[in-house]
Formats: structure tokens, sequence, C-alpha cells
């Protein structure tokens, strides 16, 4: 048997629990993966809060987290992609919080990616959300190297990414977040500029961006693209809000195989997304209100391994280090 977190109906985290599971049996096409770091993320406790059923529709009892790394314990007939001990990466469809799980191995099913060996598992647990969404804005916006890119919200997951990523195709970036983030911003090589009334005249001296990525939702963000980047096409929002159509951001468009291809950008170069705190499977609740409180400046991981006493602390507040 195995542990899972689970809900039977939406709505807060006290809808989580945990529950004994058999270990799945791998399906022709399938690997069995058994998790050592699990990705928090926005979208799950927009899951659980049923913001997202029509969306993305769940049977429950449901099982949240969509990002997880781990090693392929077990694998189904026709499986030639991978084999029992590769570390992996999943990303994609809702179920991570959990211990084990059965996961489609084909690349065309997009659910698994091999985890390059210079990434911990923590590291390579949290790179599909925010990473691979930053990259596929990136694309989506056409950003080529000598460009300026606008990151609104540049302290959170994705707009860490964003610049980190930026930075690696050779672009400059402009990054507004709090004033307490604006050291690590400079170290990974973005010049920072704090969010709030009045942005607006704080970023027309820097003049006018190539392009610009909203991490961070709602209308500041929305008239400041519109603003200072023209055409259209240069402008996204990963924010799902209908204010952003209105104002003439168009949404996010993910590109097939996003992580995979992220990974390439990256190679062997520096990029570290910083782990802001680490909870056990069975905290999973406690993980969830910590990150709706926001502000962290870095990512939450659930440790399927761990035990309540073995509750880390935060990383260091130095960040990760330059994309250069």
């Amino acid at each position: 048997m195995s542990t899972a977190v689970l809900f039977d109906a939406y709505g807060t985290s006290d809808e989580l629990y945990g529950a004994e599971v058999p270990v799945p049996v791998p399906a022709s096409g399938e690997v069995v993966v058994r998790y050592t770091a699990i990705g928090v993320n926005p979208i799950d406790w927009k899951l659980l809060g049923g913001d997202l059923r029509d969306l993305v529709p769940m049977d429950l009892p449901g099982c949240l987290g969509v990002e997880a790394a781990g090693v392929v314990v077990d694998v189904g007939a026709g499986v030639r992609r991978f084999q029992v001990g590769n570390a992996v990466i999943r990303h994609g469809r809702p179920g991570t919080y959990r211990q084990y799980d059965a996961v489609p191995a084909a690349q065309e099913a997009d659910e698994l990616t091999a985890q390059p060996g210079r990434f911990s598992a923590e590291q390579a647990a949290v790179l599909p959300v925010a990473a691979g969404t930053a990259y596929s804005a990136l694309v989506q916006v056409g950003l080529r190297a000598g460009e300026r890119l606008l990151v609104r919200g540049a302290s959170g997951g994705v707009g860490l990414a964003a610049v980190q990523l930026a930075r690696l195709m050779g672009a400059e970036v402009i990054g507004t977040a709090s004033a307490r983030h604006h050291r690590l911003l400079r170290r990974l090589g973005a010049t920072p500029v704090a969010y709030g009334d009045g942005l607006l005249d704080r970023l027309a001296p820097l003049g006018p961006s190539d392009a610009s990525v909203d991490c961070a939702g709602g209308p500041q963000p929305t008239e400041t693209a519109a603003e200072l980047v023209q055409p259209r096409v240069r402008r996204v929002t990963v924010a799902w809000e209908p204010g952003a159509r209105a104002g003439d951001v168009p949404h996010l468009e993910h590109v097939p195989l996003e992580l995979a291809s992220t990974l390439d950008l990256i190679g062997h170069r520096p990029f570290e997304l910083p782990v802001a705190a680490r909870f056990p499977l069975s905290q999973a609740a406690e993980a969830l209100d910590l990150g709706r409180k926001g502000g962290l400046g870095g990512k939450i991981v659930l440790l399927p391994g761990a035990t309540p006493t073995d509750r880390l602390h935060p990383t260091s507040p130095e960040g990760p280090r330059p994309a250069s």
C-alpha cells in the first residue's frame, strides 16, 4: 500500500485527507513512478476550490498536483522510452499528491520527461509549471536576443523562471516586484522596479519594452503592457482573467513538448528556482495554505519520504545563481 492525499468535495484545504491506496500496476504503455518530490502551485488550490471545474473536470475523490520528480519502479508492456531506475519529471494532468503513480510513457502523452542529472529531485519537481510556462510565454511573444522584456510579478515562480530564461536567450529584462526581492532580481541580471501605484511613472524613464509577460494578473499589468509594449502579439499574461482580454493582452498558449524544450534551452547553464518551504506529503494542507498567502519568493515542495519532524527551513535568501 502507499499514501495519497485526496479530497471528496470541492472546498478549502480542510477537505484534504491522507488515504492508503494500492501501489498501481502499469498497464500497457505505462510506467509506475515513485515520487521523491512534488511541486505545489496556485492551480492546486484553484482545482480544490472548484474554480477550474469547467476547464479541468475531475472525478471525485480527486488528487491534486501537476508536477513532481521521481524514479521509475515498474514498466508496462510496450514501453521502450524508460527503464526501471530512470529519474523522471512528471507533469500535466492532476494527481501527483501521492507516493506512487501510473503514468503514460509515450512522448505523445507529454507527461514524462527524463530528469537531467544536473538537477536535484526538488529542482526537477518545480520545473514544469514555472519554467515550462515561462518558456511558452517567451515563445508566444517572440522574444529575441538583444530585446527588452518586461516581466510583471518577477519574484514568483513563473516570473523568476521568465527572468532567467530570457537572460539565457540574450534579452534585457525589467522585472516588477516588491523591494525585498530586488536584490535577487539584480543577481539574476534583471533591472528591478517596485510594483504598486505609480508603476507606469517608474517604468517610463526606462523606455519602451519589446515584449511583456504578466505573471501577476490584475488590471495594472494589463494597462502597463498596453501602454509600453507594441504590438499586441508581443504581450502575454499567464494569469487566466477575463479582464486581460479587455485590456488587449492575450492569454498564454502552451507549446507542445514544453518542458523538454525548456530543458534544451537551459542545457548546462546556470538556472535554479528557489525553494521557499518544504513539507511532508502528510502536511499538504498546510503547504497549500502557505502558498495561498503568497509573497514567498520561491516554490513549495512536498516530500513523500519525510515525516512531520523532518520539515526543513527555507533556502538561503541569496536565491539562485544568475543565468548567464
